[in-house]
C-alpha cells in the first residue's frame, strides 16, 4: 500500500479534537500520536503529529541555571546587537511544544510583549534560568 501526502491548512488540523488522537510510541523526547480522519479530499486518512516532552533533564538544566545566576545582574555575554557593549542573558530554555502552542502564535499576530508576560507568570517559571521578573 503506498502513503501518499495530502497538505493540510492549520485550520484543518486545528479542528480535529484531541480526543481523536491515540498514542503510538514515545521516547525521553517526544510523543507520536495518530488519529483516522475524513481528509478534504473526502478520502480517509491518518494524521501523525509528534509532541515534544519538557524533559525532567530541561527541567533540570533551567533550575541549575536559575541557582547559578541567583544574585547576578547579568551572565557572561558578548552582545551582539550593540557592538559588544550588551550582554547577552539567557531568560528562559522553552521545549518546542510550548513554545509554538502557547507562544509563537501571539508573535505572529505582532504581540511582541507576549513572551515577557508569558515567562512572569508564575506557573511558567520552571522554564525561566533566571531569578525574578524578566523586564525591558
Amino acid at each position: 500500500m503506498s502513503e501518499s501526502v495530502v497538505r493540510l491548512s492549520e485550520d484543518d488540523v486545528r479542528n480535529i479534537p484531541d480526543s481523536a488522537y491515540q498514542l503510538v510510541g514515545q521516547n525521553d523526547d517526544v510523543r507520536y500520536w495518530e488519529a483516522q480522519v475524513e481528509l478534504p479530499n473526502g478520502l480517509m486518512g491518518r494524521i501523525r503529529k509528534t509532541e515534544y516532552i519538557a524533559s525532567d533533564e530541561l527541567l533540570r538544566f533551567t533550575e541549575e541555571a536559575r541557582k547559578e545566576s541567583s544574585g547576578r545582574r547579568y551572565t557572561a555575554g558578548s552582545g551582539s546587537d550593540k557592538g559588544g557593549n550588551m550582554p547577552m542573558v539567557q531568560t528562559a530554555s522553552i521545549p518546542p511544544n510550548v513554545f509554538f502552542r502557547e507562544i509563537a502564535p501571539r508573535r505572529a499576530a505582532g504581540d511582541k510583549e507576549h513572551l515577557r508576560w508569558w515567562l512572569n507568570q508564575e506557573q511558567n517559571a520552571k522554564f525561566r534560568t533566571t531569578t525574578g521578573q524578566t523586564r525591558k
